[in-house]
């Protein structure tokens, strides 16, 4: 069922049923004993398409048939298989929804791709998945037995503009688990070559066929922190943290560095900061009054009224906004995305985790006091 309580709320997801609140959600009837059936979240009503086409990673021009696409962040979980041309359809994504594919296929890793943002719009995405041959090369290159029952990882590293990234030493680029200790047994990192293979002599990061990469082998099962170290081109060096989740024997494609969200404001306030996220993802929020207006399915909850009453609205449901312990508010913590099999109380996942600029805003504003 759910994680037991951290006292962090980071990881932790209340229990189905005791409040709608970000993201989609709708009515569905209640089979938690004294919870009323309409705070139940629910699947949304229809959504947007994400299509592209399934490719072999280590060789990035050739379109793959018969793989099989499953979604991770959504809730109910689609699964697709991918055309002859390679070309795969997942339909009625929710809009605002950060959703994981994972790809598979005979002869292949399982491959769980860089997570999509979906808005208002369809998305066209492709997405890679690695051939079992290919992922043990990379072990004969380093001279490495295979581990099966542990996961490799690819990560496109980006500077400051989210251009190839180069020039980093490998003490830049570290994998830690979600309390920054190291991981025992893991081998890494390498920079990929010239080649589009590992390369165990690089010492600095290099870009190649415009793209800039970095491995870890022998990743263990569980949820990690990728941290890299760059340029932030301003004089200064910035760090970013990715989470990334690794299953056994699977393959794992991730994205480090990247261009710098802009500065959080210091004290930020509702109307001003808060409120526009909440709204449509047409009008640049994240998605959450694409359900949550008057006449959407996440109706209980209207978040489209103009920031005096939605603010009342958040403040009028118990747990939403908790000031004494502010990651525990269940603004952040209901739509926070999980790692599977953990249990979902909310149809679709708003923020990948901690690292997100709009969790960390959100968390911001509810620690200074939810001010108005």
């Amino acid at each position: 069922m759910f994680p037991s309580p951290t006292g962090s709320g980071m990881t932790m997801r209340k229990l189905i049923g005791l409040l709608v609140i970000a993201g989609c959600a709708g009515e569905a009837p209640s089979t938690v004993p004294g919870v009323d059936a309409s705070d139940v979240d629910a699947a949304p009503e229809g959504g947007q398409r994400v299509s592209g086409k399934a490719m072999d990673y280590f060789a990035a021009d050739t379109p793959l048939a018969n793989a099989t696409i499953t979604t991770d962040g959504i809730e109910a979980v689609a699964m697709v298989q991918s055309a002859s041309d390679g070309a795969y359809e997942v339909a009625n994504v929710p809009a605002g929804s950060k959703v994981f594919l994972a790809v598979a296929r005979a002869s292949y890793r399982t491959t769980r791709n860089i997570a999509v943002a979906v808005e208002d719009a369809p998305v066209t995405r492709d997405v890679y998945v690695m051939s079992v041959a290919d992922v043990n090369r990379q072990y004969a290159t380093d001279g490495k037995p295979v581990n099966v029952g542990k996961a490799f990882l690819a990560a496109d590293l980006k500077d400051a503009a989210g251009m190839p990234l180069a020039g980093i030493p490998l003490a830049n680029v570290t994998l830690t688990d979600v309390d920054d200790q190291p991981i025992p047994a893991l081998i890494g990192p390498y920079f990929f070559g010239a080649q589009g293979d590992i390369n165990p002599a690089l010492t600095t990061a290099e870009a190649n066929a415009g793209r800039s990469r970095v491995a870890f082998l022998d990743v263990p099962p569980g949820t990690f922190k990728l941290s890299v170290t760059y340029p932030d081109g301003q004089g200064g060096n910035a760090t970013t943290v990715t989470q990334v989740t690794a299953t056994a024997g699977g393959a794992v494609i991730a994205s480090g560095g990247g261009a710098i969200p802009g500065a959080a404001p210091a004290d930020p306030t509702f109307a001003t900061n808060i409120y526009p996220r909440l709204q449509k993802a047409a009008n640049d929020g994240l998605g959450c009054a694409n359900c949550h207006t008057a006449n959407g399915s996440g109706g209980i909850l209207v978040m489209d009224a103009g920031a005096a009453t939605t603010l009342a609205n958040i403040m009028a449901r118990p747990g939403a906004i908790n000031t004494a312990a502010p990651a525990d508010s269940l603004l952040l913590t209901k739509p926070l995305y999980e790692p599977a099999p953990a249990v979902q109380n909310h149809p679709n996942a708003t923020f990948l985790d901690a690292n997100d600029p709009d969790y960390k805003l959100f968390l911001l504003w509810i620690t200074n006091g939810a001010k108005p």
